[in-house]
């Protein structure tokens, strides 16, 4: 068995994984996120009683996934928008 600890640092590796994946990937890995949250008694139905269900904890974890992922990509544009604007001589700072 795995300690508490090493579960919720798998679940930091997965949500840190998370803003480089789209897709069926996402549904993935909500599913392990879900399936170690429930080990750790923090989801309240064992993921076998989730499947298939709407609004479900899965569905839950996926839609978390997809904002940090979002918020990640819009982060990286106010970056990248402000370096360019830096380099552009004359450029108000």
């Amino acid at each position: 068995m795995k300690t508490e600890k090493e579960i919720r640092e798998e679940i930091r590796r997965i949500k840190s994984a998370a803003p480089d994946f789209s897709g069926y990937w996402i549904g993935e890995l909500a599913a392990a996120i879900y399936a170690l949250e429930w080990a750790l008694d923090k989801a309240p139905e064992p993921p076998s009683g989730d499947i298939g269900r709407g609004r479900g904890g899965h569905e839950k974890v996926a839609a978390n996934l997809v904002r940090l992922a979002e918020k990640q990509t819009s982060r990286a544009r106010q970056r990248k928008t402000a370096s360019r604007s830096a380099k552009r001589p004359g450029a108000k700072s």
